[in-house]
């Protein structure tokens, strides 16, 4: 790998003995600086990406490391071969370094990112596809504004992180990867986006610890398909196959109401891109024992070779040559552990096709092992990516410890006794910062304020912190500690890697009528109910989309896209009478231009009361005063609307549009399906 040098801005290539870096991960802008680039510092500082450059060496200066990699000036991109080692190596290199400095380059750290008014969650960062390894593969990542100052890390930041990626909060605990299921893991990619189709499948080869060869042009489907079969090789977990197509866009004309009846489109059981995988988030890994010895499956020159549970469908010969059969994939869902299946049709000898690929059917039933069937439509192996190697051992116990601004008030104290006698002291680098001799293990401070005071222990590579009595520590890899202090008040301690093996602290404190104390003290609180809905009303001649206007109160866990919206409420609690924090019910709101004279505003609400899941709808004039807001809060007021949401009614009706609300029986986000229609028409 190539390493570019922080203090001259070198590249130099490492084949053995790469030294200690540093990486930065961010999103491509206009004009980055290039490897050609890089050649000559004066072309490169003629570029608008230099300040970037500049900026990450400066901050690996600060924290002594001498190396640092920046994917668009290390990478020789003129040459395929170079090109295809770095995209096949990548994960590696984010895991290997020291720290991960994360750039959000679209976000103000004025605000906690868990605050409503922060644009951390927005950030373009969380939508792009690359970025997944980078934030999965480093074991310390820090997250920069668009100052380059510090807005938080992985660890401090992981439930707001988690509600933003949808990745489960222990993998940045530190779970390996490798224990959620391929669907699980795909799922985290659903909604991201590159720039070149076929790097939605490159993009992940680290994280399933394959190896391909990129060949750009090929189209984003065939590359995602070469993925797929790369994962097989190595893997037996039926969940790939847990996937859910884009529903067709013509929809079912009234008369046409046994979907058993409709044209669908038939596939193969191989996904085409990572969207397909958006609603398998909750699908664990097969249970490939219940199969014994035909857990097995790999491509052959006429498609897949498996073995597979089935259940006929008993009428389904009535509408096509060959019966449909429900073909069990032996995974379940974490949601009410239901089974998973999908809908395959025979279509000669052991030749089979899967059709009705936009649903998953859930059921109750365990797979009926009696019929297990031979058909056509991998070999199991170690998974090729090691389990990231702890180099604790490597980081001495040298620390730099400084206070940030807002614990300016707190002083060090020399140590008192013994220690004090042998001559140790404290060095003083600056007003506000200290380091510490490699014999002293510890540190104390005092508010001159406050009466505050507390330790930070450094006896191993991770500092703990005591107050009073209490110790507070462990062998959890945190790099980030919020603790109450005697007063009610907190303090924080961030310990950030360096480059010279050293640890640099940085010491914060926090008010206890801080407003956003609770975002750094409190874990973010999971939803109760999800509920997806389909946002395109179709006639008998034409399908007449709705415009997605917005979700209120704003849902941090909120998906949307071109077909579909899912959003979430909570059930009432005590400490939210308002419902403001963890709101019980929320308000999708489209545009709908039902022709050229005629556009409306669809308000649809929907919520828990008690154990009911209720909906109701509201159809205004395009110009109406009443805002999204106005209209959420007309259901806690005491008139008619309020009325129907402490009625709790799955149904609602307003002029010629209705809505309902029903649990689902098909794999999809949440367990809720909200469905809109007309007299004359629905979807």
């Amino acid at each position: 790998m190539r390493l570019l040098h922080t203090k001259d801005l070198t590249v130099k290539q490492f084949f053995t003995d790469i030294p200690r870096y540093v990486i930065l991960s961010h999103t491509w802008e206009q004009d980055e600086v290039s490897f050609q680039d890089i050649q000559n510092l004066d072309i490169a500082r003629s570029k608008a990406g230099w300040r970037k450059v500049e900026n990450a060496c400066g901050r690996a200066r600060r924290y002594h490391f001498d190396w640092i990699w920046i994917d668009s000036c290390c990478i020789n991109k003129e040459s395929s071969a170079e090109l295809s080692e770095a995209l096949n190596s990548m994960y590696q290199y984010y895991e290997d370094a020291a720290m991960c400095y994360v750039y959000l380059s679209d976000v103000s750290g004025e605000y906690h990112p868990g605050n409503e008014k922060s644009n951390f969650r927005g950030s373009r960062w969380f939508k792009r596809g690359w970025t997944l390894q980078e934030l999965l593969a480093p074991e310390y990542v820090v997250f920069l504004d668009k100052n380059w100052q510090r807005i938080g890390t992985r660890w401090s930041l992981q439930d707001v992180v988690s509600a933003v990626t949808g990745i489960p909060v222990d993998v940045f605990k530190g779970r390996i990867i490798d224990e959620y299921s391929v669907a699980q893991r795909m799922s985290w990619a659903a909604f991201r986006e590159t720039t070149r189709p076929e790097d939605q499948a490159y993009c992940l080869l680290g994280v399933f610890g394959v190896s391909m060869s990129p060949i750009y042009g090929e189209g984003g489907v065939k590359a995602f398909m070469r993925l797929q079969q790369e994962i097989i090789r190595i893997s037996d977990d039926r969940s790939i196959f847990a996937w859910v197509a884009v529903p067709p866009t013509k929809e079912l004309k009234p008369w046409e109401i046994d979907r058993l009846a409709r044209n669908t489109e038939t596939r193969g059981l191989l996904a085409r891109s990572p969207y397909e995988f958006r609603m398998s988030g909750d699908v664990q890994a097969s249970n490939v024992e219940l199969i014994g010895n035909k857990s097995s499956y790999s491509f052959n020159n006429n498609g897949l070779h498996i073995h597979l549970p089935f259940n006929p469908i008993p009428s389904s010969s009535e509408h096509f040559g060959e019966p449909i059969f429900l073909a069990h994939l032996l995974c379940q869902s974490t949601r009410g552990g239901s089974h998973l299946t999908v809908y395959l049709r025979k279509t000669s000898g052991h030749q089979y096709v899967r059709c009705y690929p936009d649903e998953i059917f859930l059921t109750s039933s365990p797979p009926p092992m009696d019929d297990v069937r031979e058909l056509t439509v991998t070999e199991h192996l170690v998974t090729g990516r090691r389990v990231r190697a702890s180099n604790t051992s490597r980081w001495t116990s040298q620390y730099e410890i400084e206070l940030l601004r807002s614990a300016w008030d707190f002083l060090h104290l020399q140590p008192q006794g013994p220690i004090s006698s042998s001559g140790l002291k404290i060095s003083r680098i600056d007003e506000h910062t200290v380091s510490l001799p490699s014999e002293l293990r510890f540190v104390q401070y005092l508010s001159q304020k406050t009466g505050d005071s507390f330790r930070i222990d450094c006896e191993n590579d991770r500092p703990s912190l005591s107050i009073g009595h209490s110790w507070i520590g462990g062998s959890i890899p945190r790099d980030t500690y919020l603790e109450e202090l005697k007063s009610g008040n907190y303090i924080m301690i961030t310990s950030e890697r360096r480059g010279d093996f050293s640890k640099k602290i940085d010491v914060g404190y926090l008010a206890k009528d801080d407003p956003e104390i609770r975002l750094w003290t409190g874990p973010l609180r999971l939803p109760d109910l999800g509920v997806i809905v389909h946002p395109t009303l179709s006639t008998h001649h034409y399908d007449l989309p709705l415009e997605f206007q917005g979700i209120f109160p704003p849902d941090p866990f909120a998906r949307i896209t071109q077909d579909m919206a899912y959003a979430t409420v909570f059930r009432p609690h005590p400490d939210d009478p308002k419902e403001c924090s963890h709101p019980t019910f929320r308000l999708l709101t489209y545009r709908w231009d039902y022709s050229l004279s005629h556009s409306y505003i669809i308000h649809v609400a929907f919520g828990l009361q008690r154990s009911s899941v209720w909906t109701d709808i509201v159809v205004q004039e395009l110009f109406s005063h009443e805002t999204s807001e106005w209209v959420w809060k007309s259901y806690l007021d005491s008139g008619s609307r309020a009325g129907k949401r402490l009625k709790g009614e799955g149904f609602a009706e307003a002029g010629l549009m209705t809505a309902e609300i029903k649990r689902t029986k098909n794999l999809q986000l949440g367990d809720y399906s909200l469905h809109l229609h007309t007299k004359y028409y629905s979807y």
